[in-house]
């Protein structure tokens, strides 16, 4: 019996609308169901942050005397945040609705189903049986709760749980990346935050890059407490306490950020013979060579996850997903945003073939306009100019970063951003000084171009004659 469809997406996160479109748009036939997916907390959190960021630049222009009267920045209701958050979601999502879906030639199916293998292999909703080629689970996902004594009874907040007042003292358990965007965020909101690390200041970046950016969150107060175990949290009143290392730190809320997990539980995937712990290969299938999974819930991740599953589960699968060629990015203010290797990973790859040309944003005239003069950017490079890595710290990193990126994707040296046409001011402009800076670095190395040029210069200056 013939299969309906080459593919079905199960969840309508921003990955697999992404996916379920693209399938469409190359003329597959596609079901996407919605399997309960709730709403990303991803612009919950960036309205806070950019709410934080506002009230910040109004105690600048208070300091600066810009206004005849101060200006009021008194602390901020997250309530009114949460509605304006929820009000941009619905405005986005009106942009993927199902009718919206439909006119692309994608099956929507609002409802939660799982896989079966009788009376013949699918995934079963609403008592019907989708029966395809391929698979795509791009669910939401959940968080990971640790094993800490007394956190269940002293209670918690994750990211998608914020609560609608600013604490006056909040706790962050956690190396998830998240964890330090909303220290930083809940700073500017006005809390006295402190960020317990089991690990280093994220140890996946390069450590010039993540040393800036703890000594960023420590200039505006954090406590960041690094190599630091919880063992136990109570409630003692109205007071929560958590017990870090040898220290007993008192707080208001407690928030973790622990990491998450694709939400597969319900999918009964053994019925597909695929195990728990579910694990995938480098083109991102599980041991069932069918079902594919998108399992980053970092968009820029998650994107390419299903851009490489994509390809895998409609055509052959001979895609592998590539983490150096995906920008990360952590969203503080400055910025960090990163794609390709670190120093010590070039280092260890290439030895002395590697160069590292750093340029600050303290030269650049539009940093010092918008008061944001603390930053680098730090690119990684073998001799011949073929670019490995670039580390960003800056206001604008994230928008810079993808720039890099595509370089690096389309091996494009880094001369090319010598030639490149940029406006003035902009923070783009660090990019043609890099290039610049590491022209100015292979001459310094380079004695015999050197002499050669001084020969040629006096040998011009001999032949003009007036």
């Amino acid at each position: 019996m013939a299969v309906d469809y080459d593919l079905v997406v199960i969840g309508n996160t921003p990955a697999g609308i992404h996916a379920a479109v693209s399938a469409a748009r190359l003329k597959a036939r596609v079901a996407l169901v919605a399997q309960n997916t709730r709403s990303d907390s991803t612009i919950v959190r960036r309205a806070f942050a950019e709410i934080g960021e506002i009230s910040q630049r109004l105690d600048r222009a208070n300091q600066l005397s810009f206004y005849a009267s101060e200006m009021v920045s008194e602390a901020p209701q997250l309530t009114e945040a949460k509605r304006w958050a929820d009000a941009i979601a619905s405005s986005l999502q009106e942009l993927e609705s199902p009718a919206v879906l439909a006119s692309l030639g994608i099956e929507f199916v609002a409802s939660v189903g799982e896989f079966c293998r009788k009376p013949f292999s699918g995934f079963v909703v609403n008592g019907r049986v989708l029966r395809s080629r391929t698979f795509l689970i791009a669910t939401d996902h959940i968080p990971l709760i640790p094993n800490i004594e007394g956190l269940q009874t002293t209670g918690y907040l994750t990211s998608e749980t914020i609560g609608q007042i600013v604490p006056s003292k909040l706790v962050i358990i956690g190396d998830d990346e998240i964890g330090i965007e909303l220290a930083h965020t809940f700073t500017q909101l006005g809390s006295h935050v402190t960020l317990i690390l089991s690990r280093g200041m994220l140890e996946t970046a390069d450590r010039e890059a993540a040393f800036l950016i703890q000594a960023q969150l420590e200039a505006e107060g954090i406590r960041v407490l690094t190599h630091t175990h919880v063992t136990q949290v109570r409630k003692i009143q109205s007071k929560k306490w958590v017990q870090a290392g040898d220290e007993a730190i008192e707080t208001d809320e407690i928030l973790l950020a622990t990491g998450s997990q694709p939400n597969l539980e319900s999918l009964n995937l053994e019925a597909m013979g695929v195990s728990f712990p579910v694990r995938v290969n480098t083109k991102l299938q599980t041991l069932n060579h069918q079902i594919y999974v998108c399992g980053s819930r970092i968009h820029s991740i998650a994107q390419q996850e299903a851009n490489v599953a994509l390809k895998n589960a409609l055509f052959f699968p001979l895609f592998k997903i590539d983490d150096r060629q995906i920008p990360h990015i952590i969203f503080t203010n400055p910025q960090l945003a990163w794609v390709g290797l670190t120093e010590s990973q070039a280092i260890r790859a290439y030895g002395k073939d590697v160069v590292v040309v750093r340029q600050f944003f303290k030269t650049l005239a539009k940093a010092h306009i918008q008061h944001k003069t603390t930053g680098v950017c730090k690119v990684i490079t073998r001799r011949n100019g073929e670019i490995l890595g670039a580390h960003i710290v800056s206001s604008d990193a994230s928008e810079l970063i993808s720039t890099i990126a595509l370089a690096i994707n389309q091996k494009l040296k880094i001369q090319i951003f010598r030639e490149l046409a940029v406006p003035s001011p902009t923070f783009s402009e660090i990019l043609t000084r890099v290039a610049i800076e590491w022209d100015s670095q292979r001459l310094k190395h380079n004695t015999r171009l050197q002499d050669f040029l001084e020969d040629f210069f006096r040998w011009q200056r001999e032949q003009s004659r007036y």
